[in-house]
C-alpha cells in the first residue's frame, strides 16, 4: 500500500509560543515512517513553506492509496471556515489573518479529488488562540466542525468549539494519546480514534474530548499484521 503524509508542527507564534507543536509532528513524522508512509515533515512554518509543501503533497496523491495530514499548531476559525496558521501568520486583523494563513478547504479539496482511497486529517489545533481576542472582542474557541468528504475521516483534538491543551510533558496531549496507539496490530482506525479518545479523557480528566467526522467507505488500519491474500497464495502453491 502506497502512503503519504504532510506534517506540520508550529510553535514559535510571536507573543504565543507554543511547547509541544514541533514534538509532536517530529514524534508522528517517525512513528508513521515506521508504519510504511513517506512523510514530508515541516516546523515553524511560514506561510510560504506550508504552501509550498501542501502543493508538493497535493502533486504526489495521484500516486498514492492513502494520503494522511496532520497539523499541530494554532488553528481558527474566522466566519465559521477554519484557517491553519503559519509562524508569520498576521494577527493584526481577521482579514490579513485570513490572508496569510492556509484555509483547511486548500487541505481537503486535493485530497477529496485525488485517486487514493483514503484520506486522514487530523488536527491538534484546537488550542485557545489568543489573537482572536483582538478582533471585535471576539473568542472564537477553537475549530468550526468540517464534515468530512467521501472516503476520508477528520479527527479533531477536542470536540467543535472547545480548546485543547498543549500538554504537560514532550507532547500535546491528544497527540500524544494518539502516540501511544497508533501501531496497535490490527484495529480499525476508528476503533483507534476510540482509543485514543478514552486515553484523552483520562490524562485530561475529562476536560477534553476528541471528535471526528467520517466518512470512510472500507477499513483502514494503521498497522495490519494479517496475512495479505499474496502471501496465502503463495503459501497454497508451497503444499499443493
Amino acid at each position: 500500500m502506497n502512503k503519504i503524509a504532510l506534517i506540520i508542527g508550529n510553535a514559535a507564534y510571536p507573543e504565543s509560543q507554543l511547547d509541544n507543536p514541533v514534538n509532536d509532528a517530529e514524534a508522528i513524522g517517525e512513528k508513521l515512517k515506521r508504519l510504511g508512509f513517506e512523510t514530508i515533515l515541516r516546523t515553524d512554518a511560514t506561510n510560504k513553506v506550508m504552501e509550498e509543501a501542501l502543493a508538493d503533497f497535493a502533486s504526489n496523491l495521484a500516486t498514492r492509496d492513502v494520503a494522511l495530514f496532520f497539523f499541530a499548531g494554532h488553528g481558527m476559525q474566522i466566519d465559521g471556515r477554519n484557517y491553519l496558521t503559519a509562524i508569520n501568520t498576521n494577527f493584526g486583523r481577521e482579514i490579513d489573518a485570513k490572508y496569510s494563513s492556509i484555509p483547511l478547504d486548500k487541505v481537503i479539496e486535493p485530497m477529496e479529488n485525488g485517486s487514493n482511497k483514503t484520506d486522514i486529517i487530523i488536527l491538534d489545533a484546537c488550542r485557545t488562540n489568543p489573537y482572536e481576542r483582538r478582533w471585535r472582542g471576539v473568542d472564537s474557541r477553537g475549530l468550526a466542525p468540517v464534515y468530512a468528504p467521501k472516503g476520508m475521516i477528520i479527527g479533531y483534538a477536542t470536540s467543535p468549539g472547545q480548546v485543547a491543551y498543549d500538554g504537560d510533558g514532550h507532547n500535546g496531549a491528544y497527540t500524544d494519546a494518539f502516540l501511544r496507539h497508533v501501531s496497535t496490530p490490527d484495529i480499525t482506525i476508528e476503533d483507534l480514534f476510540k482509543r485514543v479518545r478514552n486515553t484523552l479523557s483520562s490524562s485530561t480528566h475529562g476536560r477534553q474530548i476528541s471528535w471526528e467526522h467520517t466518512s470512510l467507505m472500507g477499513d483502514f488500519y494503521f498497522n495490519y499484521s494479517f496475512a495479505t491474500e499474496e502471501l496465502v497464495a503463495e503459501y497454497g502453491e508451497c503444499y499443493s
